[in-house]
């Protein structure tokens, strides 16, 4: 056996290797030369990319810029401006600070600097490739510093063959952007993909502008406002509950002391202080900035520096669970209701009494029937003054004989059309002189059988059968399981012989809703027109993780069109769900296929389905006695998996020995 010795690796090995860890895509290398950007106090900055960065991308700023003596150290590994000794590193101040980034983004792609430092006269032009500086020269530019970045991996195709297309890479690049909005108000972003603009944003320092920005002001409205202080943690922002709540976490944005981060300590502080306000499988949406001494936190954690360790944990996800819980329990407190009249009101005066005036007619002529005469004469009983006269009073009525009492009203048959499906009111027939015998005819039938023939008189119309739809009980009986009723409102409990049974109601629903989906999926599209088509608007990333997985949308019943800039037309929804949940189902959608991507269409088609399958009905709702039975009648005649889509047991169950062991009715 050959014994390999230890070599030293080339400095440009060991550059590429170096640059695996901070530039792993477009969009890592754009984070890195954004955050110089902001450091340099920049208030203004510009990012164009085409293909998604693949083959250019640029970034622009408004900075203190690059003084020509330091433009080489720039490119130098583990040169930087930021710290000095290594205690430095325990209260980083700056987003960057391991002087790696420009380094390694030169070392595995073309990259141009165009750089004027503040109160310098002439700025520098610097071509960098592969590492090593090609040329220095003199350049005419405003203050600032402009990085031009070209054929990213060019010289290293193993990492460029892993780079996704450019569709993602510009969804990547998007979802930065927005983050980066977000964690600095005051700085004014511009975002360009191939040519037209995604992003732009005030920079006037306010956060609800920002998200205006990122989000809409639809989204914006339905935030609640967060602002406290606890444990040393300052915490302001606001988070979305209720329907502004999203499928998964990719909208929970946390900043710390202006550094983008990503945490499962807050993200988990977060969903506890929203409990209850979100829908089950659904994920509040947050924009929550904690300032909090710099020493308190570690941001050396890993290259790409989205981690972060907090010294004090417990004490910082306390405080967000609190602070947010408490923000949000505010809005629930009752509205005031303002009082009907905003002065008190007097009652009301007592009416006057009205004065009528009577207008005596004139008499009836000599000729006129008795019957007017005895009216007139009435009629001029009235005195002047409007005053009614006195009449004797009316003889009492006479009384009646008594009369038989009518016979009890001939009860109708319930008549249905054949299909059972709405009811007919009977025909008019003559009732005179029918015998009571016959009558009784109309007996009670079930759904099935035949109406019983009378010959000598026949049904009221011979097109109509008259019958009786049976009860829930009696169709529900002839099944051997019997229903003992529903735990927890998610558990419903069955006897079947020596067996007791539990079933899942959320995944027994979740189950027929997937198999009737995939079934009209594979016969047709399984869409239905809307009424109205729905015009949606669309983050950058989703819009373009729509024009990637199009036709697998399409498969799975969203009929959709561009509408515009990053805004889709919806005509058609999946026969499962219609319009009240559509737009919320589409962006479970996209968000569902933006976090775990597949590699085929019918991954993807299937992964969609899922999602729409979302929508069953949850535990813990509480559905009535017709609905549980026909649940596990459907279980039953379909003989649908005994899994959910995701996995799951629909049932589980329990023998009548192992409950007799239990209680001790038997020993063994």
């Amino acid at each position: 056996m050959e014994i390999n010795h230890i070599r030293q690796l080339p400095p440009e090995v060991i550059g590429q290797i170096a640059a695996g860890e901070v530039v792993e895509r477009p969009a890592a290398a754009i984070k890195e030369l954004v955050e110089n950007s902001m450091d340099a106090g920049a208030t203004a900055i510009t990012v164009d990319i085409k293909e998604g960065g693949i083959s250019s991308f640029r970034v622009a700023d408004n900075g203190s810029g690059i003084m020509p003596s330091d433009i080489r150290l720039a490119f130098a590994r583990h040169a930087t401006s930021k710290i000095r000794t290594a205690e430095d590193l325990y209260g980083v101040k700056s987003l960057g600070f391991r002087g790696e980034a420009l380094a390694s983004i030169a070392a595995v792609a073309k990259v141009t600097c165009q750089t004027r430092a503040r109160g310098q006269e002439v700025g520098v032009l610097v071509r960098n490739e592969g590492g090593d500086i090609l040329d220095i020269q003199d350049s005419a530019c405003p203050e600032g510093t402009t990085f031009t970045v070209k054929d990213l991996f060019y010289n290293a195709p193993v990492r460029r063959k892993f780079l996704k297309k450019p569709a993602t890479e510009t969804a990547a690049v998007s979802e930065l952007m927005a983050r980066l909005i977000l964690s600095h108000p005051a700085v004014s972003f511009r975002f360009m993909a191939d040519g037209k603009m995604v992003y732009f944003s005030a920079g006037d320092g306010k956060l609800d502008s920002a998200i205006m920005s990122v989000y809409g002001t639809d989204t914006l409205k339905l935030m609640t406002k967060i602002d406290g202080n606890m444990n040393g943690v300052m915490l302001s922002g606001f988070v979305g509950v209720g329907d502004a709540g999203r499928g998964n976490r990719a909208h929970e944005h946390f900043f710390l002391n202006g550094r983008a981060m990503k945490s499962p300590l807050l993200s988990l502080a977060l969903e506890n202080a929203c409990r209850q306000r979100v829908t089950i499988g659904r994920f509040p949406m947050c924009v929550l900035h904690l300032t909090m001494p710099f020493e308190n936190a570690d941001v050396n954690v890993h290259p790409n520096k989205w981690e972060v360790r907090f010294q004090d944990e417990r004490g910082v996800r306390q405080a967000v669970e609190t602070i947010v819980f408490e923000a949000l329990e505010k809005t629930n407190e009752a509205p005031v209701i303002p009082p009907m009249y905003l002065a008190p009101q007097d009652a009301a005066p007592a009416p006057a009494p009205v004065k009528v005036q009577v207008t005596q007619p004139a008499p009836p002529p000599e000729d006129a029937p008795e019957i007017l005469k005895k009216a007139d004469s009435r009629l001029s009983a009235f005195t002047e003054d409007g005053a009614l006269p006195t009449f004797a009073p009316a003889p009492a009525p006479r009384e009646r004989e008594p009369i038989a009492s009518p016979p009890a009203p001939v009860p109708r048959p319930t008549v249905i059309r054949d299909s059972g499906a709405a009811l007919l009111p009977p025909k008019k027939t003559p009732q005179a002189n029918i015998p009571p015998q016959v009558i009784s005819y109309a007996a009670e039938k079930t759904v099935g059988q035949a109406p019983v023939s009378q010959p000598a008189f026949p049904p009221v119309d011979a097109e109509i059968q008259q019958t009786q739809a049976p009860a829930v009980e009696q169709q529900f009986n002839q099944t051997p399981i019997r229903i003992l009723g529903v735990a927890f409102n998610t558990y419903i409990l069955m006897e079947y012989g020596d067996l007791l049974i539990l079933s899942d109601q959320h995944a027994v629903h979740e189950r027929l809703l997937y198999e009737k989906f995939m079934k009209e999926t594979a016969a047709a599209p399984a869409s239905q027109a809307m009424l109205i088509p729905m015009v949606i608007h669309l983050s950058r990333g989703e819009y373009a993780c729509y024009e990637e997985n199009e036709e697998a949308l399409l498969k799975a019943g969203f009929d959709l069109s561009p509408f515009g800039d990053d805004t889709v037309q919806l005509r058609g929804v999946p026969i499962i769900l219609g319009q009240p949940q559509a737009e919320k189902c589409l962006l479970d959608a996209l968000d569902e296929l933006m976090e775990n991507p597949s590699s085929t269409p019918a991954d993807r088609t299937s992964r969609i389905i899922q999602m729409a399958c979302k929508h069953a009905v949850k535990g813990g709702e509480r559905l009535p006695e017709e609905s549980v039975k026909q649940l596990i009648r459907d279980v039953i005649d379909q003989k649908v998996t005994p899994t959910c889509p995701h996995g799951r047991p629909l049932m589980v169950q329990i023998t009548r020995t192992e409950l007799e062991k239990r209680f001790r009715r038997i020993q063994n």
